[in-house]
């Protein structure tokens, strides 16, 4: 089997999975559709630019030679674009699709109505080089932050050296199609050795690509998983797994270093009344106005989690009974004055809280709980919108 044979089934095979996975990855991965279809775009066009160019190696005639500087600069062009786009999707990027669109179709136009019938082809090759490395610069460019504050600087620097090293292969293959004489007359490798060679590289670079762009997407499906497995759907709040973790590592400094902390469980007075009169659509308007609410008022270090319908809980660490009655008592105050607009009425809802400071070690964090539950339980039948704070447990005895 000849080379070009080799390196045409590798380049069909490989651009023709890549584009099958953004495909999947749009339709049944919660990938961005519109992210994934310019990717998959991009993927077919850099990969027929490749086709085109790995059929070229082994003939070597002057309409070869013109079919591929305009075909593949035409097609590399379009697949920077396609990518930059995808790109500027998926990261929500301020995008400039009309500068980009009109540099592609003047490309293609200067491509196909001026080189092509003059016999350009290195000229053609040469003006879509410019064009594609000022789209890949400029996305490298606005990229590179986004990648930054969302992943690391080691994925915002991997994807700028990826496209630095991408313009300069592409470089690198235009400037030795306008130097091909004088280059193979200096003893370098001949045309078609240097274009196996750039062909080779493009498929490298093209899959290194693939990879970075499906370690990002990953990475970002990964991190909704875990946002999804740890927080309230409705409310964006911690759920009950979270916050019972975060109380366990606080009972475990409390065990360890006799650190205390303190827990109120919060409960919405009245609210099966407002299910029952405005529909639950109102109770879930209710429900995210009071976490809102919680959670703007808390503390930086405390920890807010809707406990359950329509209870929460709210972790303070390093706080005693005084500290945490009076910020208790400020988000009782808090939710009080909250207005929350329904239809043509303005809803009004207070809360009642228990009250639980763990400062003896001997106590177990399910005892804690419970007597936060209770002091809670009081709250409500004492007449509710109260804060009620619990006893100390008995100093030494580790309550089950």
């Amino acid at each position: 089997m000849e080379t070009r044979h080799l390196l045409l089934t590798f380049i069909v095979f490989t651009h023709s999975l890549m584009a099958v996975m953004w495909w999947v990855g749009g339709s049944w991965m919660g990938l961005s559709r519109r992210a994934s279809r310019q990717w998959m775009l991009a993927t077919m066009a850099n990969g027929s630019a490749l086709t085109v160019m790995a059929i070229s190696v082994g003939w070597n005639s002057a309409s070869h030679d013109l079919a591929r500087g305009v075909v593949v600069g035409t097609l590399l062009t379009w697949g920077a674009v396609c990518m930059r786009r995808g790109l500027s999707f998926f990261l929500k990027l301020n995008r400039s699709d009309q500068q980009h669109l009109k540099l592609a179709y003047a490309t293609t136009t200067f491509n196909l109505l001026l080189c092509w019938p003059l016999g350009w082809g290195t000229w053609a090759l040469a003006g879509s080089g410019l064009a594609t490395a000022w789209i890949l610069g400029r996305t490298a460019q606005e990229a590179f932050e986004p990648l930054r504050i969302e992943f690391n600087r080691t994925v915002a620097w991997s994807n700028a050296v990826l496209v630095m090293t991408v313009l300069a292969v592409f470089t690198a293959g235009t400037i030795s199609e306008m130097l091909s004489p004088a280059l193979t007359l200096a003893g370098l490798p001949d045309a078609q050795q240097r274009l196996t060679l750039t062909v080779l590289a493009s498929i490298i670079l093209s899959i290194l690509s693939a990879f970075l762009l499906g370690y990002v997407v990953v990475m970002r499906l990964v991190r909704r998983l875990e946002h999804l497995s740890h927080h309230d759907a409705l409310t964006g709040l911690l759920n009950r797994r979270a916050i019972e973790y975060l109380m366990d590592r606080e009972d475990q400094r409390l065990q360890r270093f006799g650190d205390p902390f303190s827990v109120l469980l919060i409960d919405i007075d009245h609210f099966k009344r407002i299910n029952d009169r405005l529909g639950h659509a109102a109770g879930d308007a209710v429900l995210c106005a009071v976490a809102r609410t919680l959670q703007i008022k808390a503390r930086e270090v405390d920890r807010v989690s809707r406990y359950g319908g329509e209870e929460f809980c709210v972790l303070l660490p390093h706080t005693l009974h005084d500290g945490a009655l009076q910020a208790a008592e400020r988000l009782r105050e808090a939710v009080a004055l909250t207005s929350i607009p329904w239809n043509d009425e303005v809803i009004s809802v207070s809360i009642s809280t228990g009250l639980a400071c763990a400062t003896e070690p001997g106590e177990s964090l399910q005892a804690l709980l419970s007597r936060a539950d209770e002091a809670l339980y009081r709250a409500k039948a004492e007449g509710r919108n109260r804060v009620v704070a619990s006893a100390s447990p008995l100093r030494g005895h580790r309550q089950a």
